[in-house]
């Protein structure tokens, strides 16, 4: 399907924009008027991380977490729980049943099962982009995981999540870069950027590296779902630190530092 009225619509969007002409919603809203059928279907895949993290919070008996957008409903999720009705993506309805059956299929925390099973998921979609995004996410997150795990003497395996090459590599090498910079250049840039003491232009770094792999995914594709999808993440990427510049940026940025401590507690580094 072309959608060449929508992408000829969109305002165009640069790595320095630091207001928003489109937000992630709008885009989205805008989109429904154009797509349908296995194409949305592929659109909401990006969308599903709060459906995880919904997810996780409904099994562990904890309150909805009323400012997570999810592409289901929460009481949806809720009956899914309760009773299965396929209804979710089938890796959802999985985890749902190996945590109520307390039999995880990976040794790492929950919220890093999930979060390996979501990529599985992703990897296996119908659409070249996504596959090839969700394994550029996962080894990207992954590699800063193992980096930070190494910094700090925790065991990196029990940080990494996915069965891929890359993920292999992270698990088991000692090299300085995981013996991973020959086949995947970015690892060099990764590597450099964690060096950086100032957190923020770490972040930008680490977003920017992921903007040009967008970019370049879509240098001849003009008007397709790619394009669309290539914006979409980039948009995202924006209004992300849209909103660190505005008035409630320092309290999303420091909620971000500390989820980073959190997960990884570094009580120290952050006092």
């Amino acid at each position: 399907m072309d959608y060449i009225a929508f992408i000829a619509g969109l305002p165009e969007i640069t790595w320095d924009d630091r207001k928003l002409s489109l937000t992630v919603a709008e885009f989205r809203k805008q989109l429904k008027d154009y797509i349908g059928g296995k194409d949305e279907r592929l659109i909401d895949l990006f969308f599903l991380p709060n459906d995880n993290a919904q997810v996780l919070r409904l099994l562990q008996k904890k309150e909805p977490d009323s400012s997570l957008t999810t592409v289901y409903p929460v009481k949806m999720l809720e009956d899914e729980i309760l009773e299965p009705d396929k209804m979710i993506p089938s890796y959802l309805r999985e985890f749902i049943a190996d945590f109520k059956e307390e039999h995880l299929r990976y040794e790492v925390s929950p919220e890093n099962v999930l979060s390996w099973m979501y990529y599985d998921y992703m990897m296996k979609a119908d659409n070249l982009l996504v596959r090839q995004f969700a394994e550029f996410s996962m080894n990207l997150k992954n590699l800063v995981t193992a980096l930070n795990a190494r910094k700090y003497g925790l065991e990196v395996a029990k940080e990494v999540i996915g069965s891929n090459e890359f993920a292999v590599a992270l698990r088991t090498s000692n090299a300085k870069d995981f013996g991973l910079t020959l086949d995947y250049p970015y690892v060099e840039k990764v590597i450099s950027w964690m060096n950086d003491d100032n957190l923020v232009e770490r972040e930008r770094g680490l977003d920017l590296i992921l903007w040009n792999f967008l970019d370049e995914a879509v240098t001849f594709e003009y008007f397709s779902l790619e394009r669309v999808i290539s914006y979409m993440l980039r948009l995202m990427i924006i209004e992300r630190w849209s909103k660190m510049s505005s008035e409630s940026g320092k309290r999303v940025f420091m909620e971000m530092i500390e989820r980073f401590r959190r997960s990884f507690q570094f009580e120290e580094q952050f006092k």
